[in-house]
């Protein structure tokens, strides 16, 4: 194979490589936030729980204010009967006093459910909180390993951007130009193997004649369909033909 012609090929599949590695590294960051959110989540469910049990604590107090104000009444009703003159005036002061026993008693049963109220929030803040603590190990590793992930996919990618550098170099100009546009028209594919008389960029048949210089590998020959530059490879041995395969870029049409 030409120098030129192996060298877009390999120009090719390390720019495809920094492509992969880049869009790696953008995907990183939301998947940071996402950990985050969800950390966020656990520890929301946790102040949720934590302001139920302090809104039984307030209904709880207010409860007992009333349960004060009702027994102040109680007092002061027990205070008038003792100066009341006839037995009516006895009687009426008597049913305000039971009524109010009744309010009391109404008042007693809310405080006694309010309390009952703050032992279940305490309990689900407790559970909540050991969840929360015990994930927070999970979230951290999460974190940790896409941050080692992020390391070395920046190392890979500085390394195959300075090899494709290091590669364009000894590209002219002019067939780096025709590259360029390919690549740009193409996501980045602009180099394609001619196999079996055909593009397998667009899967197009290659006219004979052009497959025959084609298989030269010794100019650029852009496909007819597809305007891809073309190479070829002789075929491998069946058992060779995976590995040499792999090391190929794929060529989306």
């Amino acid at each position: 194979m030409d120098p030129l012609i192996r060298t877009l090929v390999r120009f090719q599949e390390l720019s495809l490589e920094v492509s992969r590695l880049d869009a790696r590294l953008s995907q990183i960051p939301a998947e940071i936030k996402a950990i985050d959110e969800e950390q966020g989540a656990a520890a929301a469910s946790v102040a949720r729980a934590r302001g139920s049990v302090t809104e039984a604590q307030k209904r709880r107090r207010d409860l007992e204010r009333e349960l004060q104000d009702l027994e102040g009444k109680i007092s002061k009703y027990n205070d008038q009967s003792r100066d009341v003159k006839t037995n009516e005036q006895y009687r009426a002061i008597m049913n305000e006093i039971e009524t109010v026993r009744s309010q009391i008693g109404s008042v007693e049963e809310k405080i006694l459910f309010a309390m009952e109220d703050i032992d279940t929030h305490e309990r689900v803040v407790r559970e909540e909180e050991k969840a929360v603590s015990a994930r927070k190990g999970e979230f951290d590793a999460r974190r940790a390993t896409l941050a080692s992930e992020k390391a070395e996919v920046t190392m890979e990618r500085h390394r195959a951007a300075a090899e494709r550098d290091v590669a364009g170099r000894d590209v002219p100009p002019d067939a780096m130009e025709i590259y360029n546009r390919m690549a740009k028209m193409r996501s980045g594919v602009a180099m394609a193997r001619a196999r079996d008389e055909r593009c397998s960029g667009c899967n197009v048949r290659v006219r004979p004649q052009v497959f025959a210089d084609v298989r030269k590998n010794n100019q650029i020959v852009q496909c007819e369909s597809c305007k891809r530059i073309l190479y070829y490879l002789e075929e491998s041995p069946r058992g060779e033909s995976a590995a040499e395969d792999s090391a190929v870029p794929s060529d989306p049409a």
